[in-house]
């Protein structure tokens, strides 16, 4: 029995290193307590880009989310209300579910927005992409973290 928790912890270990390790480089992605951390060469983000990027059409943020922001239109109500997130998880724990909400949630339609696109059908020129860069994250975290 001893041996055998060994080997799960073993392969627990290397299943988060691989995917720090490859999927999601510069992140970070604690699969045990389900955050993301972001490494120091990666800055700061911007509330003020974020905001702009949420309501892109680009993502379509607002297409699933209602979110505080009345200036825009047609909020859509099949995601999580987003009034108060900052209030609710830390931004580690945005990150996570900005970077790959499926970690969390494998039945989650919300798209992985930070893991290196690499599925069967997909073309040559989006193999290997990220839908967001790393600065494009942490600013969609500075955003959804300041609406307390």
């Amino acid at each position: 029995m001893k041996i055998l928790n060994f080997i799960i912890y073993i392969l627990v270990f290397f299943k988060i290193t691989f995917i720090s390790a490859t999927d999601y480089y510069p992140y970070e992605i604690n699969l045990i307590d389900l955050y993301a951390s972001k490494t120091d060469n990666i800055n700061i983000g911007s509330a003020e880009r974020g905001k702009k990027i949420f309501i892109s059409r680009r993502l379509n943020c607002l297409s699933c989310h209602e979110a505080p922001i009345p200036d825009e239109k047609f909020h859509g109500n099949f995601g999580p209300s987003l009034y108060g997130i900052g209030s609710r998880y830390n931004k580690s724990e945005l990150r996570i579910r900005i970077i790959d909400s499926k970690i969390i949630n494998p039945d989650s339609i919300m798209p992985t927005y930070y893991k290196k696109l690499n599925y069967p059908r997909i073309p040559k020129k989006y193999l290997n992409k990220t839908i967001l860069n790393a600065q494009e994250v942490e600013d969609l975290v500075e955003y959804l973290y300041s609406l307390k």
